[in-house]
């Protein structure tokens, strides 16, 4: 885990209040908990975002490829069954 550094912020009351609703941490979760946890989700869909827009397949081959590899895992599933 990497090491923590104390850092104050001010965050707009209602920003944080909306930033729990949408993430709805556990509860008593405290403010920095929240805050660390949309910055995680932020910087998770960043990542996504500049390796999707890496990646050399079209919207529809990958989306052709996920259902693919769909219905292959209910195949396994039902005859492991």
């Amino acid at each position: 885990m990497a090491s923590r550094t104390v850092k104050t912020v001010d965050v707009d009351a209602g920003l944080l209040a909306e930033t729990r609703d949408a993430l709805k941490p556990s509860a008593g979760a405290a403010d920095d908990e929240v805050v660390e946890r949309a910055l995680r989700a932020y910087l998770g869909r960043r990542a996504l975002d500049a390796s999707q827009a890496a990646s050399e397949l079209s919207e529809e081959d990958a989306l052709r490829i996920a259902n693919e590899e769909l219905h292959a895992m209910r195949r396994e599933r039902r005859s492991a069954a």
